[in-house]
């Protein structure tokens, strides 16, 4: 899926506080068995800026959210998703 598509699909169907995208990545990480440490390495972050994701310090843009959904195994939806259920 084109970032655009990505971008169009978040915006329509998503109303989210950002505070849980945040939330969402720590709880998908665990699920995972993944250390924060490992899945930054596995999406080609810093382990810095995993610790400000998951702290709600910053927002992943979609091409972020695309690197943590491959990283995690599930889709960006997905993310969004557990997100939205918070």
């Amino acid at each position: 899926m084109g970032n655009y598509k990505v971008c169009t699909y978040i915006f329509t169907h998503f109303i989210i506080h950002p505070m849980n995208v945040g939330e969402a990545l720590v709880a998908l990480r665990k699920e995972k068995h993944l250390s924060q440490e490992r899945l930054a390495y596995e999406a080609g972050l810093s382990r810095h800026f995993m610790y400000r994701l998951e702290n709600n310090l910053a927002n992943p843009t979609v091409k972020t959210l695309e690197k943590l959904a491959y990283a995690l195994d599930v889709k960006p939806s997905d993310i969004l998703h557990h997100a939205e259920s918070l």
